[in-house]
């Protein structure tokens, strides 16, 4: 046989020539991300790294996420990035874009993120669903039975899946619920607003806070129940666990962002000076500038108009 042509790279391969496009990595895959879908990328990561043990690794054209089997995959696109996601039911939702059956147990859900925004519940809650659910999917046992007209163990699935419902709800909603009258989202609108460049957008449905490419705070008002009034900022390497311990009941590892570092701070617990000091620490590490305690004071030195002229050196 004098060579060949690769039926995935469509190259063609001489006789005994070394040959494999099939290997990759992940940060060739995502090079040449936008900024948004790396933001989103970054996000989805982030968020899927902290469901527990797992291997993360690049295969062909799609990033893998696998305990013992996949769980879901990622194909970074030009656009968007497309997110396919094994369950053991089918989900009917505006973010499915379709559904196929690949085997009698796996259904995998297509679901295409452009913007790190749309890495939130419900898309977060599928996947951490199919990481637990994944084990017993590898074994060919559906959380769903697909077409049967009679289904014993229907009311024991039921049970199982209600009970399953219930902890995710409990996991999700912690301390009691509470919620901000407007005083502390003033304090940190204060503080941020007071650092030059500060740009506020609703992100995840909270106030966040942009230097203004890069977020360096979130507002947190109970956020999905969580029984926090804080604000999630990012902090230097190993000062997160070191203030959790020092203050439980001040800090906390927030979600999505609490595996890269960030720490939340109950903002009912901290004086105006503490809160000034984290969130300019938080803007010094995000950006590498630093920013002086007199910037958050509570009043900022006139601008002198336009019309008037100040008076010359003499």
């Amino acid at each position: 046989m004098a060579g060949r042509k690769c039926h995935h790279c469509k190259q063609w391969i001489e006789r005994g020539e070394a040959h494999d496009c099939w290997t990759t990595t992940e940060a060739a895959l995502t090079r040449d991300l936008t900024e948004d879908l790396r933001e989103a990328w970054e996000r989805l990561r982030e968020t899927a790294a902290a469901f527990g043990e797992q291997r993360i690794y690049a295969s062909g054209h799609a990033i893998m996420f696998a305990r013992k089997t996949c769980y879901f995959f990622v194909r970074p696109k030009k656009q968007f990035l497309e997110v396919c996601v094994f369950l053991g039911r089918t989900v009917k939702a505006s973010q499915v874009r379709r559904v196929d059956q690949i085997s009698k147990s796996k259904l995998v859900h297509i679901i295409r993120i452009r913007h790190r925004d749309e890495v939130e519940s419900p898309v977060t809650d599928w996947l951490q669903e199919a990481y637990e659910v994944s084990e017993t999917l590898s074994k060919g046992r559906a959380t769903v039975k697909m077409n049967s007209k009679s289904d014993k163990t229907a009311p024991v699935r039921a049970a199982e899946s209600d009970q399953l419902a219930e902890k995710r709800a409990l996991r999700r909603k912690g301390p009691a619920a509470k919620k901000d009258d407007g005083t502390q989202l003033k304090r940190v609108r204060l503080i941020c607003g007071l650092i030059p460049g500060t740009i506020e957008k609703i992100s995840h449905g909270e106030p966040t806070f942009f230097t203004p490419k890069r977020v360096f705070a979130m507002f947190g008002n109970n956020h999905h129940g969580d029984g926090h009034v804080a604000v999630w900022v990012p902090t230097a390497p190993g000062a997160q666990a070191a203030l959790i311990e020092e203050a439980p009941d001040t800090y906390f590892r927030p979600p999505y962002v609490g595996v890269a570092g960030w720490v939340g701070v109950e903002l009912s617990k901290v004086d105006d000076e503490q809160l000034g000091a984290l969130i300019r620490e938080a803007f010094r590490l995000t950006t590498g500038k630093k920013i002086s305690s007199d910037r958050s004071g509570r009043s900022r030195p006139a601008r002198a108009s336009k019309g008037t002229r100040r008076p010359r050196k003499t």
